[in-house]
């Protein structure tokens, strides 16, 4: 049996789609927006047409290769387009002003996952390696870059916010076992610290979930789950100043206020600040109470081990 991948290869090129291939991805400022678009779109046309699915399987993808891949009905563009629709929405203002700016600078990259149970081996497998594919190009996406995670919607969905909490936290588990990096030195290893906060790669992030089974915290419903990881040194950037910090989390919280039912969490507090715990701010509950950790740090790294 003929490999067609393999065929589409000798047909087209290597050469060709590999130049497609870093072309896509490539972000330089100076490149115009409309050829990067239009490469973009031809490598996720190449990828959708000739790939095997375990190549697709955790890759990033761009706006561009997403809308080439996925046509318009499939869940993965079904995925997609409901978490377009909440950062365009201009009626409601999502609160994550970022978010919003950084998709529509197409500084995000996405993936999909056909279910939303975090703790498939599967999943971990590909989070793992779409993390290690994106972060070395995540400096050239733009400072309001971000690795999006989408999960096909489930409409027999009976999972509690309570059970979306413990898979999150076997999720961050599994992808720890399977980091080739070590932990960063300057962040300890014991959850409960203000300093702690969730790293792979070698990088530090900031990681929010949004679950179809929130219902009164707006901001961290989406009707499949979604997970956004944020490398930490693009608040480096946004925030180069006190006043700069204080004038983002103010506007934040302002929003925040308006588009949530319910107070804002009182977990939200500044990243080193005494109290203050990131591990919390990850997955905030549908009152205001801080969501449970199961672990008391993550596991070391199966593959380091190795």
């Amino acid at each position: 049996m003929f490999d067609i991948y393999a065929v589409a290869v000798s047909l087209i090129g290597g050469a060709m789609i590999t130049l497609l291939a870093n072309a896509a991805s490539l972000k330089s400022r100076t490149a115009p927006k409309t050829l990067r678009d239009t490469l973009s779109y031809l490598f996720g046309f190449i990828r959708a047409a000739f790939g095997r699915k375990d190549d697709q399987e955790g890759v990033p993808l761009t706006r561009a290769q997403v809308a080439a891949t996925f046509p318009l009905g499939t869940w993965q563009r079904n995925a997609y387009e409901d978490y377009k629709a909440v950062l365009l929405d201009e009626e409601l203002i999502f609160p994550c002003v970022y978010a919003t700016k950084g998709f529509k600078s197409d500084d995000q990259l996405y993936m999909f996952i056909d279910s939303d149970d975090l703790s498939d081996p599967r999943h971990i497998r590909a989070l793992a390696k779409g993390l290690s594919t994106y972060l070395p190009q995540a400096h050239q996406l733009g400072p309001n870059t971000s690795l999006v995670l989408l999960a096909k919607q489930n409409d027999n969905n009976t999972r509690t916010v309570e059970d979306y909490n413990t898979l999150f936290w076997e999720l961050l588990n599994g992808l720890a076992k399977l980091d080739s990096k070590p932990w960063p030195s300057n962040i300890p290893r014991d959850i409960d610290t203000d300093r702690w906060c969730f790293c792979f790669g070698g990088e530090q992030f900031f990681t929010v979930i949004q679950t179809p089974a929130h219902q009164v915290r707006r901001t961290r419903y989406a009707p499949g789950l979604t997970m956004v990881f944020q490398p930490k040194w693009i608040f480096d950037i946004l925030f180069s100043t006190d006043a700069k910090r204080a004038g983002a989390l103010a506007k934040v919280r302002a929003l925040l206020a308006k588009y949530d039912p319910i107070p804002v969490s009182p977990e939200l507090k500044n990243y080193g600040d005494e109290g203050s715990r990131e591990s919390k701010q990850y997955f905030l509950l549908d009152e205001n109470v801080p969501a449970p950790c199961p672990y008391e740090k993550l596991d070391d790294s199966e593959v380091i081990a190795a």
